[in-house]
C-alpha cells in the first residue's frame, strides 16, 4: 500500500503522461433529436474523444470516437431503434419499437417464410424451394408485384450469343464506376458478387423458366451504329446490360417484366409453395426479449384484423419492397424526394417500408443517408438526346450529356424546376451519338432519307405535310423568334444562347460545359423543335445493412441468425443516387440476391442463435475495468489529505511562466487559480479557463486530462501542481 508521499508522486507522473496532455474526451451529445429518447442518458452520449493534437485531431482516437450511443446500449420498447437519422424528430410513433403482438389466433409452420412477392420475394421462394425447403410466402397486397422494363446484366447467354461479352477488367472497371456514382458509400462487396454471378442467375430465370414458354430476350441499344467507350472521356458512362424480355404474353406495368416475374409465381405455386395474400407482416420474434438469440417468427395481421403467427424452422426472407409511400419515413431517409414521393402515382400502396421497420426493431441497421432513391426523367420529346437545354429565362445551365437521373437532380436547382429541350431538324442523323443508357431514344423511326431530302429543299408546306404523315408531333418553330415565344423567353437571351452555342460547336469544344464533341449539335435547320417533361418517383433503394449472403446486420457488422433481406428492403446495393449508368441493375439485383436469401435461408444452421463481438466484449471488458480502476481512484483521492494553506508554484508554458495558487482547507483543495502569464488567447487559455475547476473536483490531478490542443500550457499546470502537491504533502 502507498503512503500518502508516494501516492502524491505517482498522481503527479500520471498527470504529466502525454496521454493526459495531449488529449481530451470531449462531452460527445446525442444525436439530434434523440436527447430525450426513452432510456437516453439525459446529459448526452458519452463520448469517445476526438483524435488529440492541435485543433483536435492527433493519434490519440478512441475507437468509436465518431459513434455517440454508448457501445452496450440497446433500445427497448416505446424507444427509436439504432440507426434512426440524426434530426429525426422525437416521439414518432411510426418508429417507435412496438409492444410484442401476444393475442394470436393462429400459427402456421414453414421451413422458410418470405415476407412480399415480387421479383426478389418469389426468386427467393423459389431458390428456398429448390434447396429442399418448405415454403410460406406472406403478401399485403391481393397478388405477386412486378413491374418494369428490362434487367441490367453481364454475361448472360443471349448476351455473349450476340457478341456482347464483358471481361473480368471490365467487370472492374463497372464496379468503380458505380462506386463512384454512389459516392463511395455503397457496399463493394454486394457489388462485386452481384456483377460477378448475375447471368448466370437471369438464365436461371430466362432459360429455364421463360424461353421454354416462348420467351424472347434482346439487349437493349445493342448493336450500336457508332463506335462507344464508356470509359474514355465519358461525364457519366452508360454501361449496355440491359436485358429486354418480351413475348409468352409479356406487357402489363411498364413492359416485359411483369409477365416474366409472374412466371416464377406460377413456379412457386406449382411446386409447393403455399401463399397468403392481403396480410401484411406487423412483427418480427427473436429470441425471448427481441434483441438477441435467433429470429423464429413473424406476426401478420389478417384482413379481420387479427394475427397469425408464422414461424420459420430455418428462415426468414425480408422482401417487402421499399418506402416510398410512407411519408414520415421519406421525410426522415430522403425528405428532398418526399413530396415528389407523395403526389407520383408509381410506388405500390404497399411500399410502407413494413420490412425495414421490423429489421430494426429487432437490431437491424439502415444504411447511412443519403438514401437512394429512383426518380427517372428525360429532358423532353427526345429522351436523353443531348441537344441544347435552357432554363426558364432561356439560358443554358448544364453539359446535356447526362443521364435521366442525374438529369432529375440537375432540374431540382433550375428556376421553377422549368426547362426545354431544343433541337434542330438535323436531329434524326445525330441521334445514334446519344449515350446508350437510360431513357435514350438512338434513332429516328421515319425515313430518314426521305427526311433529309425534304429539310434540304426548304419548302415549310412539304415538311408540314411530311410530319404529319410520319406522325411526327413535336412541337416546333421555324425561326429562333418564335421559339422564344412558344417557349416564353425573351427572344434576345435566347438567340445569345443559341449563337454562343452554335459557335462552340463550330469549334468542336464546349468551353461553357464540357461536352463531348461528338455531341455538340447546333441549332442552325429549322424548323427547331422544343419540349420538356416531367420526372417521376418511382422507389426508394436504401434499405437494412447486409452482408453478400444477403444476412441482415446487426450495428457490430455480424449477422441477425435466421433473418435475410434482399430487394428494395435490401441496403447497400446503392447510395446516394440510384445509378440509370446500368439500366436495370434494381431488378437484376432483385433476382441474384433473392436467390442468394431463399438459398440461405433455407440451407443455414438453425442452431446458431448469437454471433458473438469480440470488439464490443472487448470494449465492455475494457469500460468495466476503467470503471473499477475510477472507483478505486476516487476512494483513495477521497483518503488524502494535505496540509492547510496557501501554496503557490509555476510552470514553463508558451508564453512563459504560468504561475497557479492553490488554497487547501481541511486538507481538501478547494481553489485553484491561475495568475498573471503570456498564454496565447483561444488555444493556452482553454487550459487555464477549464483545468482549476476538474482539479478542486478530483483534489489532484489523477484522472484529469489536459486540454486538446493546449498541451503546453496543459503541461506547465501540471507541473506547477505536482510542485504544489509535494509542498502539501503531509
Amino acid at each position: 500500500m502507498l503512503d500518502r508521499r508516494s501516492f502524491i508522486k505517482s498522481v503527479a507522473a500520471a498527470g504529466l503522461a502525454v496521454s493526459g496532455i495531449a488529449s481530451t474526451a470531449f462531452a460527445g451529445e446525442a444525436p439530434a433529436g434523440m436527447g430525450d429518447m426513452p432510456g437516453m442518458p439525459a446529459e448526452g452520449m458519452p463520448g469517445g474523444g476526438m483524435p488529440g493534437g492541435f485543433g483536435g485531431f492527433g493519434a490519440a482516437a478512441e475507437p468509436g470516437a465518431m459513434d455517440t450511443v454508448p457501445f452496450d446500449y440497446e433500445p427497448g420498447v416505446g424507444e427509436y431503434p439504432l440507426g434512426v437519422p440524426a434530426g429525426t424528430p422525437a416521439g414518432l410513433d411510426w418508429m417507435n419499437i412496438p409492444e410484442p403482438i401476444t393475442d394470436i389466433a393462429d400459427e402456421k409452420t414453414a421451413d422458410v417464410v418470405v415476407i412480399g412477392a415480387g421479383i426478389a420475394g418469389l426468386t427467393a421462394a423459389r431458390a428456398a424451394l429448390e434447396a429442399g425447403a418448405s415454403v410460406i410466402v406472406l403478401e399485403a397486397s391481393t397478388s405477386w408485384q412486378a413491374r418494369g422494363l428490362d434487367l441490367g446484366v453481364f454475361n448472360a447467354q443471349n448476351q455473349i450469343e450476340v457478341g456482347f461479352e464483358t471481361s473480368e477488367e471490365d467487370m472492374n472497371g463497372i464496379c468503380l464506376e458505380m462506386q463512384r456514382y454512389s459516392g463511395n458509400r455503397a457496399n463493394q462487396a454486394i457489388m462485386r458478387n452481384w456483377i460477378h454471378r448475375c447471368g448466370e442467375d437471369f438464365d436461371w430465370w430466362f432459360k429455364e423458366l421463360l424461353e421454354p414458354k416462348g420467351y424472347t430476350v434482346s439487349v437493349a441499344r445493342w448493336p450500336l451504329e457508332v463506335p462507344y467507350d464508356p470509359i474514355d472521356g465519358e461525364w457519366f458512362p452508360q454501361f449496355i446490360a440491359a436485358n429486354e424480355i418480351a413475348g409468352g404474353g409479356a406487357g402489363g406495368g411498364f413492359g416485359g417484366v411483369s409477365s416474366a416475374v409472374g412466371e416464377i409465381g406460377n413456379w412457386d405455386m406449382e411446386n409447393g409453395a403455399e401463399f397468403v395474400f392481403e396480410t401484411r407482416a406487423r412483427q418480427l420474434v427473436r429470441g425471448e426479449d427481441n434483441k438477441h438469440g435467433r429470429v423464429t417468427a413473424v406476426i401478420a395481421e389478417n384482413p379481420d384484423g387479427s394475427y397469425t403467427k408464422y414461424t420459420a424452422q430455418k428462415g426468414i426472407v425480408l422482401a417487402t419492397g421499399d418506402y416510398g409511400k410512407n411519408d414520415a419515413m421519406m421525410r426522415a431517409w430522403c425528405p428532398s424526394q418526399a413530396d415528389l414521393a407523395a403526389r407520383s402515382m408509381l410506388p405500390w400502396a404497399t411500399s410502407q417500408g413494413d420490412g425495414h421497420l421490423m429489421g430494426m426493431w429487432v437490431g437491424g441497421m439502415m444504411q447511412s443517408l443519403p438514401h437512394p432513391y429512383m426518380a427517372h426523367a428525360s429532358a423532353g420529346d427526345f429522351g436523353t438526346f443531348p441537344s441544347l437545354y435552357v432554363d426558364i429565362n432561356g439560358r443554358r445551365f448544364t453539359n446535356e450529356d447526362i443521364p435521366g437521373q442525374t438529369f432529375a437532380d440537375t432540374i431540382d436547382e433550375v428556376p421553377c424546376k422549368v426547362w426545354w429541350q431544343l433541337a434542330d431538324a438535323q436531329y434524326p442523323n445525330q441521334l445514334k451519338w446519344s449515350q446508350p443508357g437510360h431513357g435514350a431514344v438512338m434513332s429516328f423511326s421515319g425515313d430518314i432519307d426521305t427526311w433529309n431530302a425534304a429539310i434540304e429543299t426548304g419548302d415549310q408546306a412539304t415538311i408540314e405535310a411530311m410530319m404529319a404523315e410520319q406522325g411526327i408531333t413535336y412541337k416546333h418553330a421555324w425561326t429562333i423568334e418564335e421559339l422564344a415565344q412558344a417557349i416564353s423567353v425573351d427572344p434576345a437571351v435566347l438567340q445569345a444562347t443559341v449563337d454562343r452555342y452554335n459557335e462552340l460547336c463550330e469549334a468542336g469544344y464546349d468551353a461553357d460545359f464540357g461536352k463531348q464533341p461528338k455531341r455538340l449539335f447546333p441549332l442552325s435547320t429549322p424548323p427547331y423543335f422544343y419540349s420538356t417533361n416531367t420526372w417521376n418517383f418511382l422507389v426508394m433503394t436504401g434499405g437494412l445493412k447486409s452482408s453478400v449472403n444477403a444476412e441482415v446486420l446487426d450495428r457490430f457488422g455480424n449477422p441477425i441468425p435466421g433473418l435475410y433481406v434482399c430487394g428494395n428492403a435490401q441496403g447497400g446495393r446503392f447510395a446516394y443516387n440510384y445509378p440509370t449508368i446500368i439500366p436495370g441493375v434494381s431488378h437484376s439485383m432483385c433476382l441474384t440476391y433473392g436467390r442468394i436469401a431463399g438459398t440461405n435461408a433455407a440451407t443455414n444452421d438453425p442452431s446458431i442463435t448469437e454471433y458473438v463481438s469480440l470488439f464490443k466484449e472487448g470494449r465492455a471488458a475494457k469500460a468495466e475495468a476503467d470503471a473499477a480502476e475510477a472507483e478505486q481512484i476516487a476512494e483513495t483521492q477521497a483518503a488524502v489529505m494535505y496540509k492547510d494553506g496557501t501554496y503557490e508554484a509555476s510552470g514553463k508554458g508558451i508564453g512563459g511562466k504560468v504561475p497557479l495558487t492553490v488554497v487547501i482547507e481541511g486538507g481538501k483543495i478547494v481553489s485553484v487559480e491561475v495568475g498573471d502569464n503570456g498564454e496565447t488567447q483561444g488555444i493556452g487559455s482553454k487550459a487555464i479557463e477549464q483545468m482549476p475547476a476538474k482539479i478542486v473536483e478530483a483534489n489532484g490531478i489523477e484522472g484529469v486530462d489536459g486540454v486538446s490542443g493546449a498541451s503546453v500550457t496543459s503541461k506547465a499546470i501540471f507541473t506547477a501542481m505536482s510542485d504544489i502537491l509535494e509542498q502539501a504533502a503531509l
